[in-house]
């Protein structure tokens, strides 16, 4: 047999090799042992069912606001991309894939929000509904610009409706109650398109008046696309001269670093605040006859930028002008059927 006389020769040389060092695992391992013989044992705290099987990964919950049986509204949280692309790390949490096995069910995305920004996004569970829905999301009439941004027109018109931080104080350049128009083309992938977006002032300081353009001038403005171009909201705050706050590819570096290491605000200040859709039976006679009206409240991150001592005037002006500010977060999380909903005859 081969192992007493390795053991026999082992034995011989110990005597004559003192620097002789030794790491030998079992000698018979069992078929439970994962790894070769003297492999670096794991801890107990890093082995979860294996050697080789790292902890996976926390994923967040996706607040729901709206939950229907063709489609839901959920608020999209900043630096989640909405659907994987060519560009897309591997590591990268995407909402389309996440929001598909939070719900167990197959998710469409209605329309789309950038990378960095927050707020209200719809998604269908059917490729129908989604088209009726993008239909719906999209259907613009031409209105006259009133100074009630509350006001919608027809029962046929949408908005949507974004709430952004922009530099510098608003009043120095328009009227408070002024409703801006930006209508500047925008070059999309090399051609130039019709883009317009309306502005409406909420409230605005004028930071620190010793300095003549302070950093810590501001303005709390809602934005109102009437098209849907890429960043579009972005860069016609920039052409106006109030950039927004946070935004590192169209706004002011040194302005953005003060803001984050004076203010606390590490991203981009853009939230989807709400979507209003008219009724899908308008489109198709046998959805529902009511509008589509969803509200996304603002993130625990931005509430605590606009809470602190010097904006907490700012942020009062503008919950007296918009109520949809005061609302608190929260998460539907009834009605989420999930895969078995039709074995349940949840659903017909």
């Amino acid at each position: 047999m081969i192992v007493p006389n390795c053991w026999a020769l082992l034995s011989y040389m110990l005597p004559f090799s003192s620097s002789l060092h030794l790491d030998i695992g079992p000698l018979f391992p069992s078929r439970s042992s994962t790894g070769p013989l003297n492999c670096q044992q794991t801890s107990n705290d890093e082995k979860i069912k294996g050697s080789n099987e790292t902890p996976k990964r926390e994923r967040p919950r996706i607040p729901v606001l709206q939950y229907h049986n063709d489609w839901v509204c959920v608020n999209k949280p900043a630096g989640m991309t909405v659907h994987r692309g060519g560009s897309t790390p591997k590591n990268q949490l995407v909402l389309s894939t996440h929001l598909k096995r939070q719900l167990a069910r197959k998710v469409f995305p209605v329309h789309r929000l950038d990378h960095c920004t927050s707020g209200a996004m719809l998604f269908a569970f059917n490729s129908e509904t989604c088209g009726l829905l993008h239909k719906a999301l999209t259907y613009i009439e031409e209105e006259s610009c009133d100074t009630n941004y509350e006001q919608v027109g027809s029962s046929l018109s949408s908005k949507k409706s974004y709430l952004a931080l922009v530099r510098g104080d608003w009043k120095r350049k328009y009227r408070e109650d002024e409703v801006v128009i930006v209508d500047k083309p925008l070059e999309v992938k090399g051609e130039m398109k019709e883009a317009r977006t309306e502005f409406y002032l909420l409230a605005s300081t004028p930071g620190n008046s010793s300095e003549l353009y302070p950093p810590s001038a501001c303005s709390l403005v809602l934005c109102i696309p009437k098209t849907g171009r890429t960043h579009q909201i972005r860069r016609h705050a920039f052409s106006m001269g109030f950039p927004v706050i946070g935004d590192n590819q169209h706004g002011d570096t040194k302005i953005n670093k003060w803001w984050r290491e004076n203010r606390g605000l590490g991203r981009l200040f853009l939230h989807c605040l709400s979507l209003d859709l008219p009724a899908l039976s308008n489109f198709d006679a046998a959805k529902s006859g009511e509008r589509i009206i969803c509200t996304a409240p603002l993130s625990k991150e931005l509430v605590h930028v606009l809470e602190r001592d010097d904006m907490i005037e700012l942020w009062t002006q503008a919950k007296e002008k918009d109520q949809k500010l005061s609302l608190e977060p929260f998460d539907e999380k009834g009605g989420t059927f999930g895969r078995n909903a039709r074995k349940l005859n949840l659903i017909e």
